[in-house]
């Protein structure tokens, strides 16, 4: 047993410019994207909402294309999750199933103080440089107003008003928005790369999430998923009326602003950045599972397969619903058949294939939030011959394979002195085979940890495979980094993973035999 302390991964971005911060990198040497062929210098975006609204936000889109200097009001990140049967969970603010650093520090005597320290730290908070052609974005956007598409603010707000249930609200309100989207992919003056709608503050406040027998409907998953259903080529951003408002917000302003243009950037096809130690050669999978909607006693499962690349490239494949008796199988985490595993892996390695210029990846890592199964565990459940016959039918017998169970461990590491936790990138080596890794904590390069919550180590085991537990940590530890969701130093989980909830809770919405689209920023 021994530890060790895993180098912060580099990042690539325009100009063959190289370092570990996302937005240093943007501000100093611009997008990945910048210096080939897949930059898009303008983002065309078309919006749906209120008549209000749409003003509203171009208003807002104006500002991001002028520097906004960042405030001394600072925010934490929120950004660890759990692993829990096999599903990816976000750990909000409130939940009570992690310690939060006041609990296990009290001489931090207040989340004020604390934020005292973030607000004079520009590294961790630095001003947005603008978003316009002139800047290092070389990126502006443009707003075709024969596009917009308006919502009659009074229907919304009678629903609202209305003696109707929640759910029928819900509903009623979804319709509204995606008959508007169906009209505006059916009438386009030129197509956009990104179609914004716009969230009404009443409708968010009133219907965000809604309690329905022993679950909840969560809006914008079911709207987004009702969106998926019109079969369109153009990626969907929601977005808050507060938010443009200024009214509530979880962060900053100039942090906001980095958060939007990335991910928008990466929804119009292009590659904020990438990933420096990452083998080109490398196909990285998560697989995961998520609860179907509804179901109690044996609970019917359906899972997730992400597939990334060292550019952040990803794709997301979607399994058939199957059934898992835990109280049958005595493991309340569930697994693959021979077969399903198959033909799962089978088709996500072929639309790898075909989504990278027809190059194949000449090493597979699967990253599996459950344990491995082969035949001498259980004969019915042979999900390693299934998972290595499909990946072998596609890209031959030489492909490297490597196979890794990614799990929350019982292993909590603390350092010996000071007020902050373990550094990020702490590696305890169990055995060769198995570690636990700490994605988040202390970060040197911010003097401080960005967290809300008391980081929560990974139990990291190599079930086969020819890499040593430092590379696979390592290459975890870089996957961290390409979450185009936002413009974060890092994030509690790796990509291969860490859309796994969002996907699950949009594909519950979904009639079962829908085939939604694989590209992965439709989900984002």
């Amino acid at each position: 047993m021994k530890f060790e302390l895993l180098p912060e991964p580099k990042l690539e971005f325009g100009d063959n410019f190289i370092c570990d911060d996302p937005k240093k990198g943007i501000s100093i040497g611009g997008f990945f994207s910048s210096t080939n062929q897949n930059h898009r210098s303008e983002i065309r975006v078309s919006v749906i909402g209120t008549r209000n609204n749409i003003q509203d936000f171009k208003d807002w889109l104006g500002k991001l294309s002028n520097y906004t200097e960042a405030t001394a009001k600072t925010f934490k990140h929120d950004n660890e999750a759990s692993i829990e049967d096999g599903e990816v969970v976000n750990l909000g603010e409130d939940s009570d199933e992690i310690e939060t650093m006041q609990d296990l520090f009290p001489e931090l005597e207040s989340a004020t103080e604390v934020n005292v320290e973030f607000a004079i730290n520009k590294k961790l908070n630095p001003d947005f440089i603008g978003f316009n052609k002139d800047s290092s974005f070389k990126c502006e956007f443009l707003n075709d107003e024969l596009n917009n598409v308006e919502i009659k603010s009074v229907q919304v707000d009678a629903i609202v008003a209305s003696d109707k249930t929640l759910l029928e609200k819900s509903n009623e309100i979804i319709a509204i928005y995606k008959a508007a989207f169906q009209s505006h992919i059916d009438n386009l003056n030129t197509k956009p790369d990104v179609c914004i709608i716009i969230i009404p503050s009443a409708v968010f406040k009133k219907l965000s999430s809604i309690s329905v027998g022993k679950g909840n409907i969560n809006f914008r998953r079911k709207l987004k998923a009702e969106i998926l259903l019109c079969q369109s080529e153009i990626p969907v951003q929601l977005v808050l009326e507060d938010t443009i408002l200024g009214k509530k917000k979880t962060q900053d302003d100039s942090m906001i602003a980095w958060n939007f243009v990335v991910a928008q950037y990466y929804k119009s096809d292009s590659i904020p950045w990438a990933l420096t130690d990452i083998d080109k050669n490398s196909c990285f999978v998560g697989i995961s599972f998520h609860t179907v909607l509804g179901n109690e006693e044996n609970l019917k499962r359906s899972s997730i397969a992400q597939a990334f690349n060292r550019e952040g490239k990803g794709l997301v494949y979607v399994g058939k619903q199957f059934e898992w008796d835990a109280a049958k199988m005595k493991v309340r985490a569930p697994h693959l058949t021979h077969d399903y595993a198959k033909d799962l892996i089978k088709s996500v390695i072929e639309t790898y294939v075909t989504q990278n210029r027809k190059l194949k990846p000449k090493r597979v890592v699967i990253h599996k939030t459950t344990d491995f199964w082969n035949s001498s565990i259980n004969k019915d459940y042979a999900e390693v011959e299934g998972l290595k016959a499909g990946i072998r039918d596609v890209l031959g017998d030489s492909v490297e394979i490597d196979l890794v169970t990614i799990k929350n461990s019982e292993i909590k590491i603390f350092r010996t002195t000071g007020i902050y936790p373990v550094i990020r990138g702490t590696l305890f080596e169990i055995d060769k085979t198995q570690g636990v890794l700490y994605t988040t904590g202390y970060i040197p390069y911010y003097e401080t940890f960005p967290g809300m919550h008391m980081p929560l180590g990974k139990s990291v085991e190599i079930f086969e495979g020819e890499s040593t537990l430092r590379n696979v940590c390592t290459e975890i530890m870089a996957l961290t980094k390409v979450n185009f969701n936002n413009c974060n130093y890092y994030d509690g989980l790796p990509i291969t993973l860490r859309f796994a909830q969002k996907v699950g809770e949009i594909i519950q919405y979904l009639p079962d035999g829908f085939v939604p689209p694989s590209k992965y920023y439709f989900y984002m």
